[in-house]
C-alpha cells in the first residue's frame, strides 16, 4: 500500500490543515500515489473522479473515509486506483472540480469522469489510453428530462421548482477509446461517437443476507429511496401513484425538506394520504432500516435519468422488488420496466403494474424477491464492481 509521504498532495486549504478527510473538498489533486513502491520509470496513470477516499486509500484503508457508506463511488474510486498500482501504475489523481492544468504527456492511461479529454491537444492523444468514465446519462438527455419534469409538474399542480441537477456539458466521449457505463444500452444510444462501450458493475454499500418475508405482512408495503433532485428522480409520480392506491403504503426515505418547493407541494400530500409515510433520511446499513425492508414487498422508482439505479440495487439486497421507468437504467434483468417517458402514462402504469404485482400469489412474490436478491448479488457488489473494472484493465492490456 503506498503511504501518504510517496503521494505528493495539492489539495485545498482545509485538507492541507487536517490529518482525515472529514468534509468534501471542492476540488483537488493527489500526485504520485504508488510512487514510492513502483519507482520513477514505472507506467502512469490519471483519473478524474471522487477524491475523497482516496487519502485514506494512501493511509492504508479506504475504509476510514466518512462519506464511504454514502455513496458508491467513493469506494469505486479507491479501488480503482488499487488496481492501478497492481498493475504497475503509478496514479496521479483528480478531484471531478478540480480547475488544475493536467500534463497529459505524462498518462499512458487516462480516466476522466470529469469532461476533460476533450481538452487534451490533439497532437498528445494517440499513444495514449483514453477512458471515459461515464457514470450517468448523456448531459444534454439528462438536463432536458429534468426541465421537462419540472414543466409537467408545473402544469400538474401550479408549481414550479427549481432544478437540482443539472450536468455541466461533457465531451469526454467524443475523443474516448473506451467508454464505461453502469446501467443499461439505453444509455449508450444517447452517446453518438464510436468508443468501444464497457459495462461496469455498479457496487452496494450494504450486502446484506437474505431474509424470507411473511408476505401476508410485505404485499401491501413499499419503498422509495433516493437522493437530491427529487423531481428528476419521479418522486412526485410516485407519490401521486400511491395517493391513488389507499390500500397500499409507501415509505419515503430522503431529504425532501431541503428542496423548499417541492416539500411545499409533498407536505400537505402527506397529510391528506395516511398511506404515505416520510422517514426523512434514513441509514440503509442501521438494523431500523432492515426491519422495515423485511416489512416490505418492493421499490417504485420512476427517474428520468440516472446513471444505474443506486438506490434501487441497494434496495434489491434487501430482496425488495423493483418496479422502474427506462430512464432508470436499471441493469436489464432487475427490475420490471416501464417504457414511457410521459408523466401521466407512467403514473398510469405504475398503478396497474403496482397493483398486478400485490395480486401474485405468495409463492410467485418469494419467488421474485429471492431472485432479485440473488441478481444483486451476482451483479451489484463490491466484488463484482472490481470483477468488471479488472475486465476492463485486461481489454485495455490485450489490445496494446
Amino acid at each position: 500500500m503506498p503511504t501518504i509521504q510517496g503521494a505528493r498532495y495539492r489539495l485545498s486549504e482545509l485538507l492541507r490543515k487536517a490529518a482525515d478527510v472529514t468534509f468534501r473538498p471542492p476540488g483537488g489533486e493527489i500526485h504520485g500515489i504508488g510512487q514510492e513502491r513502483l519507482g520513477p520509470k514505472a507506467k502512469r496513470a490519471f483519473i478524474k473522479y471522487s477524491i475523497y477516499s482516496i487519502p485514506y486509500y494512501i493511509k492504508g484503508d479506504p475504509m476510514q473515509c466518512p462519506q464511504i457508506n454514502e455513496h458508491t463511488m467513493y469506494w469505486e474510486s479507491a479501488e480503482m486506483v488499487r488496481q492501478l498500482n497492481e498493475r504497475g501504475y503509478v496514479v496521479d489523481y483528480h478531484h471531478v472540480h478540480s480547475r488544475a492544468p493536467i500534463n497529459w504527456e505524462l498518462y499512458d492511461l487516462i480516466i476522466d469522469e470529469g469532461g476533460s479529454l476533450i481538452n487534451m491537444p490533439e497532437n498528445l492523444r494517440a499513444g495514449r489510453t483514453k477512458i471515459f468514465y461515464s457514470s450517468g446519462n448523456y448531459w444534454l438527455f439528462q438536463n432536458t428530462a429534468e426541465l421537462k419534469r419540472i414543466g409537467d409538474f408545473h402544469r400538474r399542480h401550479g408549481i414550479f421548482v427549481s432544478p437540482e441537477r443539472q450536468a455541466p456539458p461533457n465531451y469526454a466521449n467524443e475523443v474516448a477509446d473506451y467508454m464505461t457505463y453502469l446501467g443499461t444500452d439505453f444509455q449508450l444510444r444517447l452517446f453518438d461517437r464510436p468508443a468501444l462501450k464497457h459495462q461496469l458493475n455498479i457496487s452496494a454499500v450494504y450486502e446484506p443476507d437474505y431474509q424470507r418475508r411473511n408476505m401476508a405482512e410485505a404485499r401491501t408495503k413499499f419503498v422509495w429511496l433516493g437522493s437530491g433532485g427529487l423531481l428528476l428522480k419521479g418522486l412526485d409520480l410516485v407519490v401521486e401513484a400511491f395517493a391513488q392506491m389507499p390500500e397500499l403504503t409507501l415509505y419515503i426515505g430522503g431529504h425532501a425538506e431541503r428542496e423548499t418547493r417541492f416539500w411545499s407541494w409533498l407536505q400537505p400530500m402527506l397529510a391528506k394520504h395516511p398511506n404515505l409515510k416520510y422517514m426523512g433520511w434514513v441509514d440503509v446499513g442501521s438494523r431500523k432500516f432492515a426491519d422495515l425492508a423485511q416489512q416490505c414487498l418492493g421499490t417504485v422508482y420512476l427517474s428520468a435519468s440516472e446513471g444505474g439505479g443506486g438506490a434501487v440495487v441497494q434496495l434489491a439486497h434487501f430482496g425488495l422488488i423493483p418496479i422502474t421507468t427506462e430512464t432508470s437504467t436499471v441493469r436489464e434483468g432487475l427490475a420490471t420496466v416501464i417504457r414511457s417517458q410521459e408523466p401521466s402514462e407512467i403514473i398510469a402504469q405504475t398503478i396497474k403494474t403496482v397493483r398486478e404485482l400485490v395480486a401474485l400469489p405468495e409463492a410467485d412474490l418469494h419467488a421474485r424477491s429471492e431472485a432479485a436478491h440473488a441478481f444483486a448479488r451476482e451483479h451489484h457488489t463490491r466484488a463484482a464492481y472490481a470483477r468488471s473494472f479488472a475486465a476492463l484493465l485486461d481489454r485495455i492490456e490485450q489490445k496494446r
